[in-house]
Protein backbone atom coordinates (compact mmCIF):
# COMPACT_ATOMS: atom_id res chain seq x y z
CA UNK A 1 0.00 0.00 0.00
CA UNK A 2 2.47 2.53 0.83
CA UNK A 3 4.71 2.05 -2.32
CA UNK A 4 1.25 2.58 -4.36
CA UNK A 5 0.92 5.93 -2.25
CA UNK A 6 4.26 6.45 -3.11
CA UNK A 7 4.01 6.17 -7.04
CA UNK A 8 0.63 7.97 -7.25
CA UNK A 9 2.22 11.21 -5.50
CA UNK A 10 5.50 10.89 -7.69
CA UNK A 11 4.52 9.68 -10.34
CA UNK A 12 6.54 6.75 -12.10
CA UNK A 13 6.96 6.29 -16.00
CA UNK A 14 7.38 2.44 -15.51
CA UNK A 15 9.30 1.39 -17.82
CA UNK A 16 7.88 3.64 -21.08
CA UNK A 17 10.00 4.41 -23.66
CA UNK A 18 10.63 7.85 -26.19
CA UNK A 19 8.02 6.94 -29.45
CA UNK A 20 8.78 9.13 -32.52
CA UNK A 21 12.21 10.04 -32.64
CA UNK A 22 13.73 12.01 -35.02
CA UNK A 23 15.62 10.37 -38.03
CA UNK A 24 18.59 13.08 -38.14
CA UNK A 25 18.79 16.27 -35.57
CA UNK A 26 17.80 18.38 -38.00
CA UNK A 27 14.21 16.89 -37.51
CA UNK A 28 14.58 18.13 -33.25
CA UNK A 29 11.78 20.51 -31.78
CA UNK A 30 12.71 22.18 -28.63
CA UNK A 31 10.22 22.63 -26.31
CA UNK A 32 10.25 23.62 -22.57
CA UNK A 33 8.38 22.40 -19.47
CA UNK A 34 7.83 25.01 -16.62
CA UNK A 35 6.79 24.07 -12.73
CA UNK A 36 4.74 27.10 -11.10
CA UNK A 37 4.50 26.23 -7.69
CA UNK A 38 1.27 23.73 -7.73
CA UNK A 39 1.07 24.37 -11.99
CA UNK A 40 3.22 23.04 -14.78
CA UNK A 41 2.89 24.33 -18.02
CA UNK A 42 4.81 23.39 -21.61
CA UNK A 43 6.11 26.51 -23.93
CA UNK A 44 6.21 26.39 -27.14
CA UNK A 45 8.33 28.17 -29.81
CA UNK A 46 5.86 30.81 -31.98
CA UNK A 47 7.34 29.53 -35.17
CA UNK A 48 6.15 26.08 -33.99
CA UNK A 49 2.62 26.87 -32.96
CA UNK A 50 1.21 25.50 -36.72
CA UNK A 51 -1.78 25.79 -38.01
CA UNK A 52 -3.14 24.06 -34.61
CA UNK A 53 -2.24 26.62 -32.31
CA UNK A 54 -2.02 29.88 -34.57
CA UNK A 55 -5.30 31.25 -33.36
CA UNK A 56 -3.67 31.97 -30.15
CA UNK A 57 -2.38 34.97 -31.92
CA UNK A 58 -5.64 36.63 -32.39
CA UNK A 59 -5.96 37.22 -28.22
CA UNK A 60 -2.94 37.53 -27.16
CA UNK A 61 0.17 39.99 -27.52
CA UNK A 62 3.01 38.90 -29.84
CA UNK A 63 5.66 36.93 -28.28
CA UNK A 64 8.65 34.76 -29.58
CA UNK A 65 7.22 31.75 -26.96
CA UNK A 66 3.89 30.74 -25.47
CA UNK A 67 3.14 28.73 -22.51
CA UNK A 68 0.05 26.79 -22.27
CA UNK A 69 -1.30 25.34 -19.31
CA UNK A 70 -4.96 23.83 -18.36
CA UNK A 71 -6.39 23.55 -14.84
CA UNK A 72 -9.72 23.92 -12.48
CA UNK A 73 -11.70 26.91 -13.53
CA UNK A 74 -12.11 28.81 -10.21
CA UNK A 75 -9.18 27.51 -8.80
CA UNK A 76 -6.71 28.40 -11.69
CA UNK A 77 -8.45 32.49 -12.32
CA UNK A 78 -8.66 33.40 -8.89
CA UNK A 79 -6.60 35.91 -7.85
CA UNK A 80 -6.90 34.74 -4.34
CA UNK A 81 -7.67 31.30 -3.47
CA UNK A 82 -10.56 30.91 -0.81
CA UNK A 83 -10.67 28.00 1.42
CA UNK A 84 -14.18 27.52 -0.66
CA UNK A 85 -12.53 27.19 -3.65
CA UNK A 86 -9.37 25.06 -2.34
CA UNK A 87 -11.97 22.45 -1.25
CA UNK A 88 -14.45 22.41 -3.91
CA UNK A 89 -11.65 21.79 -6.03
CA UNK A 90 -10.12 18.91 -3.84
CA UNK A 91 -13.60 17.31 -3.21
CA UNK A 92 -15.71 18.00 -6.65
CA UNK A 93 -15.34 17.56 -9.90
CA UNK A 94 -15.44 20.95 -11.67
CA UNK A 95 -15.00 22.51 -15.70
CA UNK A 96 -11.41 23.58 -16.68
CA UNK A 97 -10.14 26.44 -18.07
CA UNK A 98 -7.00 26.55 -20.52
CA UNK A 99 -4.39 29.17 -19.71
CA UNK A 100 -2.06 30.49 -22.48
CA UNK A 101 0.99 33.09 -21.61
CA UNK A 102 3.16 35.06 -24.19
CA UNK A 103 6.83 34.89 -23.59
CA UNK A 104 8.70 37.83 -24.88
CA UNK A 105 11.64 36.48 -24.10
CA UNK A 106 13.84 33.24 -23.70
CA UNK A 107 11.53 30.72 -20.73
CA UNK A 108 14.77 30.92 -18.43
CA UNK A 109 14.76 34.99 -18.57
CA UNK A 110 10.32 34.95 -17.71
CA UNK A 111 10.66 32.03 -15.81
CA UNK A 112 14.02 32.53 -13.96
CA UNK A 113 12.38 31.88 -10.38
CA UNK A 114 11.00 28.80 -11.91
CA UNK A 115 12.25 25.10 -12.47
CA UNK A 116 12.54 24.66 -16.47
CA UNK A 117 13.70 21.59 -18.64
CA UNK A 118 14.40 22.22 -21.62
CA UNK A 119 13.09 19.21 -23.57
CA UNK A 120 13.88 17.74 -27.36
CA UNK A 121 11.32 16.07 -29.34
CA UNK A 122 10.62 15.20 -33.23
CA UNK A 123 8.19 16.70 -35.62
CA UNK A 124 6.31 14.17 -35.74
CA UNK A 125 6.19 14.39 -31.92
CA UNK A 126 5.88 17.85 -32.09
CA UNK A 127 2.89 17.67 -34.28
CA UNK A 128 0.86 15.12 -32.40
CA UNK A 129 1.70 17.58 -29.21
CA UNK A 130 -0.18 20.55 -30.97
CA UNK A 131 -3.17 18.33 -31.73
CA UNK A 132 -3.35 17.21 -28.03
CA UNK A 133 -3.35 20.79 -26.88
CA UNK A 134 -5.96 21.99 -29.46
CA UNK A 135 -8.22 19.46 -28.48
CA UNK A 136 -7.92 20.78 -24.97
CA UNK A 137 -10.01 23.85 -25.62
CA UNK A 138 -13.70 24.40 -26.18
CA UNK A 139 -13.92 25.59 -29.84
CA UNK A 140 -17.47 26.92 -31.61
CA UNK A 141 -18.60 25.68 -34.67
CA UNK A 142 -16.52 27.86 -36.43
CA UNK A 143 -13.02 26.36 -34.83
CA UNK A 144 -12.57 28.91 -32.73
CA UNK A 145 -11.97 29.61 -29.04
CA UNK A 146 -14.77 30.76 -25.98
CA UNK A 147 -12.02 33.63 -24.63
CA UNK A 148 -12.32 34.45 -20.85
CA UNK A 149 -10.48 36.99 -18.75
CA UNK A 150 -6.82 38.07 -18.93
CA UNK A 151 -4.52 36.06 -17.02
CA UNK A 152 -1.47 37.05 -14.73
CA UNK A 153 0.52 40.45 -15.65
CA UNK A 154 -1.85 40.97 -18.97
CA UNK A 155 -0.01 38.83 -20.66
CA UNK A 156 -1.79 35.91 -20.55
CA UNK A 157 -5.78 34.94 -21.46
CA UNK A 158 -7.97 32.12 -20.28
CA UNK A 159 -10.25 30.29 -22.48
CA UNK A 160 -13.14 27.61 -22.19
CA UNK A 161 -11.49 24.52 -22.30
CA UNK A 162 -12.85 20.61 -22.41
CA UNK A 163 -12.75 18.26 -19.59
CA UNK A 164 -12.94 18.40 -16.23
CA UNK A 165 -10.79 19.08 -13.37
CA UNK A 166 -10.38 16.41 -10.25
CA UNK A 167 -8.10 15.56 -7.72
CA UNK A 168 -7.18 11.91 -9.74
CA UNK A 169 -7.03 13.84 -13.39
CA UNK A 170 -5.22 17.15 -11.95
CA UNK A 171 -3.07 19.91 -14.18
CA UNK A 172 -0.51 18.37 -14.07
CA UNK A 173 -2.12 14.75 -15.53
CA UNK A 174 -2.66 17.05 -18.23
CA UNK A 175 0.59 17.79 -18.70
CA UNK A 176 1.94 14.42 -18.38
CA UNK A 177 -0.87 13.56 -21.02
CA UNK A 178 0.23 16.09 -23.54
CA UNK A 179 4.34 15.37 -23.40
CA UNK A 180 2.98 11.71 -23.76
CA UNK A 181 0.83 12.47 -26.68
CA UNK A 182 4.85 13.50 -28.40
CA UNK A 183 6.23 10.73 -27.93
CA UNK A 184 7.75 11.36 -24.18
CA UNK A 185 7.94 8.42 -21.63
CA UNK A 186 5.48 9.96 -18.88
CA UNK A 187 3.29 8.34 -16.90
CA UNK A 188 -0.33 9.81 -16.76
CA UNK A 189 -2.14 7.54 -14.35
CA UNK A 190 -0.53 8.72 -11.15
CA UNK A 191 1.34 11.76 -11.99
CA UNK A 192 -0.47 14.09 -9.85
CA UNK A 193 2.06 16.78 -8.70
CA UNK A 194 4.32 18.88 -10.56
CA UNK A 195 7.54 18.03 -8.78
CA UNK A 196 5.62 14.57 -10.11
CA UNK A 197 5.93 16.29 -13.62
CA UNK A 198 9.23 17.75 -13.64
CA UNK A 199 11.38 14.48 -11.80
CA UNK A 200 9.85 12.40 -15.18
CA UNK A 201 11.02 15.39 -17.82
CA UNK A 202 14.53 15.41 -16.19
CA UNK A 203 14.63 11.48 -16.66
CA UNK A 204 13.29 11.79 -20.05
CA UNK A 205 15.90 14.03 -21.13
CA UNK A 206 18.59 11.98 -19.56
CA UNK A 207 17.35 9.08 -21.95
CA UNK A 208 17.31 11.27 -25.12
CA UNK A 209 20.65 12.61 -24.55
CA UNK A 210 21.83 9.23 -24.74
CA UNK A 211 19.75 8.45 -27.90
CA UNK A 212 20.39 11.62 -29.37
CA UNK A 213 21.05 11.93 -33.15
CA UNK A 214 24.92 12.44 -34.30
CA UNK A 215 25.56 16.22 -35.14
CA UNK A 216 26.56 14.90 -38.27
CA UNK A 217 23.67 14.77 -40.98
CA UNK A 218 25.86 12.99 -43.62
CA UNK A 219 25.22 8.79 -43.79
CA UNK A 220 24.38 9.14 -40.39
CA UNK A 221 22.58 6.17 -38.71
CA UNK A 222 18.93 6.48 -37.88
CA UNK A 223 18.23 8.01 -34.37
CA UNK A 224 18.62 4.89 -32.01
CA UNK A 225 19.91 2.67 -34.40
CA UNK A 226 23.46 1.94 -34.40
CA UNK A 227 26.13 2.68 -36.93
CA UNK A 228 26.82 0.02 -40.23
Amino acid sequence: MAAALMMVFAGCTGGKTWKYLPASKAQERTIYVVAHGWHTGIVVSADDLGQELGFVKEYLSPGRYYEFGWGEAEFYQAEKVSTWIFLKTVFWRNPSVMHVFTVPVSPAQSFSGSEIVELNVSETGLERMRERLRASFKLDGGNRPYPLKDGARGAGRFFEALGYYVIFDTCNTWTAKVLQSGGVPMDTGFTLRAAGVMRQVREAKKEYLRLRPPVSLHHSPAFGQPGP
